[in-house]
């Protein structure tokens, strides 16, 4: 979580600064969004976000096992 200057609390953003689409699987290499999700990260409210970032984990893990 991260805290706004005006004390509001927030998940901050899985990205990574390593952006690049994997043209097979439609999802950014480095933080393992997809375009959509990425565009609407600021749309999503913070339980949005943490249920966002546990699919993230479930495809870096799912990746894994066959990579």
């Amino acid at each position: 979580m991260i805290v706004a200057d005006d004390g509001s609390r927030d998940v901050e953003s899985p990205c990574v600064r390593i952006c690049m689409i994997d043209p097979d699987h439609d999802f950014c290499v480095g933080c393992w969004r997809t375009l959509r999700e990425i565009s609407d990260w600021h749309r999503y409210t913070p339980a949005q976000k943490l249920a966002l970032l546990a699919r993230l984990e479930d495809r870096r893990a799912a990746r894994s096992i066959t990579h």
